[in-house]
């Protein structure tokens, strides 16, 4: 069987992302490296313990009890997935670092996988970068005291007009630090994936990281990884594009690619934070809902359709916003 190398050094650039289960490597950037430090109390570091290694990347807060991050990240690299398929089996510990306690020490939360995306692909080798993003919840919820940004889907024709409008966020210099003002672009350079390529500064240790519209708490895309092919005359350090160029000038398929927060992925995540609340509640309230995060599992439903019951409510083991807003209002009552 032929091997597709360029198709080969697509993956093999996308997981070397991952540090700590692969060695730390730089990514093509195409300008002037202008990234600050940055403060956010929103954005932290998400670190996983597997068997094959100690994954650390970047997480955001996107409601008041849950992250999102990279599918690779919480999960690790091509050779785990293929062995192991994911699962809620291996918590992770999300810290946020620009926020510190009188006694020195940073908030943290056990974060346990909820949902995320078909990203191991049809044959579990290739990837599907679009699908690179999985939501985990929280045992405390941060973001009721330093806030979340707000998932929100940006289409094409909204993102060509907005170039030069995004921030991105991530963790590659061992602290949080941010690319002030990047372009994105939905030009997929032909390769039939729907990832977005972008040209903010993106280095191992970034992904997960959150990219949002300028100035805003509007977060339309997670840094995911890298498509870059040395030997492209537009690739190297003397051909970098000017700041401020459309992202269209460059070849796309040196640019790192953006996971964007489409219509599906964004009730996706509604859906399962809507879930995890409602047995949140019911975990509070004495009923056995199962682990949490585990919304999946019989004992969430069954707790759910009691729940119900309980209440004279139509039983339909259905997790719903009315249901999440009644259960907390008698718990706080109880």
């Amino acid at each position: 069987m032929a091997i597709d190398l360029r198709r080969a050094f697509e993956v093999v650039a996308v997981l070397a992302i991952t540090v700590g289960l692969l060695p730390q490597t730089s990514a093509w950037v195409f300008y002037q490296d202008d990234r600050q430090p940055s403060h956010s109390k929103m954005v932290g570091t998400l670190a996983i313990d597997l068997p094959e290694g100690r994954g650390l990347g970047t997480a955001v807060l996107v409601d008041p009890c849950g992250i999102l991050t990279n599918f690779h990240t919480v999960f690790g690299p091509w050779y785990a997935t293929v062995l192991r398929p994911p699962s809620r089996s291996f918590p992770g510990t999300f810290t946020l670092t620009e926020v510190t306690r009188p006694d020195g020490t940073h908030p943290t939360a056990r974060a346990i996988p909820v949902v995320w995306g078909d990203y191991r692909g049809p044959d579990r080798h290739w990837r599907v970068p679009e699908h690179d993003w999985a939501y985990l919840a929280l045992d405390e919820c941060l973001g009721m005291e330093f806030g979340h940004f707000v998932p929100r889907v940006l289409d094409a024709q909204d993102l060509a007009a907005t170039s030069g409008g995004f921030t991105a966020l991530g963790y590659s210099t061992g602290r949080q630090m941010t690319d002030p003002a990047c372009s994105v672009h939905a030009d997929h350079g032909g390769s039939g994936s729907q990832a977005w390529r972008h040209d903010c500064a993106l280095e191992a240790g970034d992904s997960g990281g959150p990219i949002v519209m300028r100035d805003t708490l509007a977060m339309v895309a997670l840094g995911s990884g890298i498509v870059s092919d040395p030997g492209d005359p537009q690739c190297p350090t003397g051909a970098m594009r000017r700041v401020g160029a459309p992202l269209t000038s460059v070849n796309v398929r040196c640019a790192n690619i953006a996971v964007p927060l489409t219509r599906d992925i964004v009730a996706r995540i509604d859906a399962a934070r809507i879930a995890v609340e409602v047995q949140r509640a019911l975990i509070a309230l004495g009923y056995d809902a199962g682990p949490l995060g585990a919304i999946d599992e019989p004992r969430a439903a069954g707790a759910i359709r009691q729940m119900q019951q309980d209440m004279g409510w139509p039983v339909t083991g259905e997790a719903t916003w009315a249901l999440q807003k009644i259960v907390w209002l008698r718990m706080r009552t109880s």
